[in-house]
């Protein structure tokens, strides 16, 4: 480097290519995201096309972190996102793209199914979740919370960076509206609407009215009894909140979901919502 004005001049040059040359293209498949072709071109991916995205994110970041012991923290961030990472990745439920942010896993899914796959995705995770992830960690009296976020809409992403070293970055409705979702579930314990055990899947009023064409498997519930072999009236799985604060969103309600898979039937409602 001969001088920091050089080094200015070769910046605003560059820069100034990439501007004069921006422009936003289709995305008609997720797999355009993954083309490190976009690396040397100034195009974003965007346009009309939705797209459904699943959240998925560890409650308490902030109380974990300040585990003493780093080893155990690490940990913890290891078997939750991991094991998010692996229910986004399997058969019949796999998502088309899957980024990882902090602590936090996005599952981006497209396709006439997108929604029915992504719902059965995010209640595999929470019944893992509820089952597994929870307990096991109790030794380091740590009260393990995750949250579940599912929403609908258009994308707009680069890559930007050099290879082997860049990133993608979101700038379209989809991955803002998510992570603004998923400010409902400080605000549900805050209310008390929940149990501070609970761990709830969150969506936009958009998704939940796409849930309707398989609404038995998806709205209601089994009606089967815990515990036993009877079964009762099937009830409607889903409480709504509203928040004033959505003024950007299509619709300032979100509806959430407390429950897991029934260990009876579950196997049966997941097929069915697949089918």
């Amino acid at each position: 480097m001969d001088s920091l004005d050089r080094l200015y001049d070769e910046l605003k040059n560059k820069s100034d290519i990439r501007f004069n040359n921006f422009k936003i293209e289709q995305i008609n498949s997720l797999d355009s995201i993954s083309d490190e072709a976009y690396l040397e071109k100034p195009i974003w991916l965007g346009g009309d096309n939705k797209f459904v995205c699943v959240f998925i994110d560890l409650n308490n970041s902030t109380e974990i972190s300040n585990i003493k012991q780093k080893s155990t923290v690490a940990k913890i961030y290891d078997y939750f996102t991991q094991n998010a990472v692996d229910v986004l990745s399997t058969d019949l439920i796999q998502a088309n793209y899957i980024d990882i942010k902090g602590d936090g896993v996005f599952g981006l899914y497209e396709g006439m199914d997108a929604v029915f796959k992504v719902f059965c995705a995010s209640v595999t995770f929470k019944t893992f979740f509820a089952k597994h992830i929870i307990n096991k960690f109790n030794e380091y009296n740590i009260s393990l919370n995750c949250k579940i976020v599912i929403d609908i809409d258009k994308l707009l992403v680069r890559k930007i960076g050099r290879r082997k070293f860049y990133n993608e970055v979101w700038a379209g409705k989809l991955i803002n509206n998510v992570i603004k979702i998923a400010s409902v579930d400080r605000k549900i314990r805050r209310d008390k609407l929940i149990n501070n055990s609970d761990n709830i899947i969150i969506v936009s009023e958009a998704i939940y009215n796409l849930f309707d064409k398989k609404k038995d498997f998806i709205i209601y519930s089994c009606g089967h009894i815990e515990s036993s072999d009877k079964y009762g009236d099937k009830i409607i799985l889903w409480n709504e909140y509203i928040d004033s604060d959505f003024d950007n969103l299509y619709s300032n309600k979100v509806h959430y979901l407390r429950s897991k898979w029934c260990d009876k039937c579950g196997d049966d409602f997941f097929r069915n919502i697949l089918e």
